[in-house]
Protein backbone atom coordinates (compact mmCIF):
# COMPACT_ATOMS: atom_id res chain seq x y z
CA UNK A 1 0.00 0.00 0.00
CA UNK A 2 1.12 3.41 -0.70
CA UNK A 3 1.55 5.51 2.30
CA UNK A 4 2.41 8.69 0.20
CA UNK A 5 4.95 9.74 2.71
CA UNK A 6 2.23 8.87 5.48
CA UNK A 7 0.26 11.69 4.53
CA UNK A 8 -2.50 9.30 3.71
CA UNK A 9 -5.50 10.47 5.92
CA UNK A 10 -6.49 7.84 8.58
CA UNK A 11 -10.16 7.76 6.45
CA UNK A 12 -8.31 6.32 3.25
CA UNK A 13 -6.57 3.65 5.74
CA UNK A 14 -10.00 2.55 7.20
CA UNK A 15 -11.58 2.55 3.67
CA UNK A 16 -9.14 -0.06 2.75
CA UNK A 17 -10.07 -3.72 4.41
CA UNK A 18 -6.34 -5.05 4.73
CA UNK A 19 -5.13 -1.83 6.10
CA UNK A 20 -8.36 -1.66 8.51
CA UNK A 21 -7.73 -5.06 9.73
CA UNK A 22 -4.22 -4.61 10.33
CA UNK A 23 -4.81 -1.48 12.34
CA UNK A 24 -7.46 -3.52 14.25
CA UNK A 25 -5.20 -6.30 14.59
CA UNK A 26 -2.65 -3.78 16.23
CA UNK A 27 -4.93 -1.42 18.27
CA UNK A 28 -8.11 -2.99 19.26
CA UNK A 29 -8.47 -1.15 21.86
CA UNK A 30 -8.73 2.21 19.85
CA UNK A 31 -10.05 1.06 16.64
CA UNK A 32 -13.54 1.68 16.94
CA UNK A 33 -13.35 4.98 19.00
CA UNK A 34 -15.61 7.66 17.35
CA UNK A 35 -12.41 9.74 17.91
CA UNK A 36 -11.08 7.39 15.56
CA UNK A 37 -13.39 8.02 12.89
CA UNK A 38 -13.38 12.24 13.92
CA UNK A 39 -10.19 12.11 12.85
CA UNK A 40 -10.59 11.17 9.07
CA UNK A 41 -8.98 14.01 7.92
CA UNK A 42 -5.68 13.38 10.21
CA UNK A 43 -2.55 12.31 8.16
CA UNK A 44 -1.26 9.09 9.10
CA UNK A 45 1.88 10.90 9.87
CA UNK A 46 -0.32 13.36 12.42
CA UNK A 47 -1.16 10.12 13.97
CA UNK A 48 1.96 8.48 14.66
CA UNK A 49 3.41 11.75 16.32
CA UNK A 50 0.42 11.47 18.46
CA UNK A 51 0.47 7.74 19.23
CA UNK A 52 4.31 7.68 19.37
CA UNK A 53 3.42 8.73 23.14
CA UNK A 54 1.84 5.78 23.85
CA UNK A 55 2.79 3.40 21.62
CA UNK A 56 6.60 1.57 21.74
CA UNK A 57 8.16 3.23 18.53
CA UNK A 58 8.97 -0.71 17.88
CA UNK A 59 5.22 -1.24 17.52
CA UNK A 60 4.66 1.37 15.44
CA UNK A 61 7.38 1.03 12.56
CA UNK A 62 6.22 -2.55 12.61
CA UNK A 63 2.68 -1.14 12.02
CA UNK A 64 3.90 1.28 9.23
CA UNK A 65 6.00 -1.78 7.66
CA UNK A 66 3.12 -4.18 7.84
CA UNK A 67 0.85 -1.49 5.80
CA UNK A 68 3.36 -1.01 3.17
CA UNK A 69 3.36 -4.64 2.57
CA UNK A 70 -0.35 -4.05 1.16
Amino acid sequence: MDLRGNQITIRELLSHPGARQVLARRFPHVIDRPIVAHSGAMTLERAVKLGAAYVPKKVIQETLRELERL
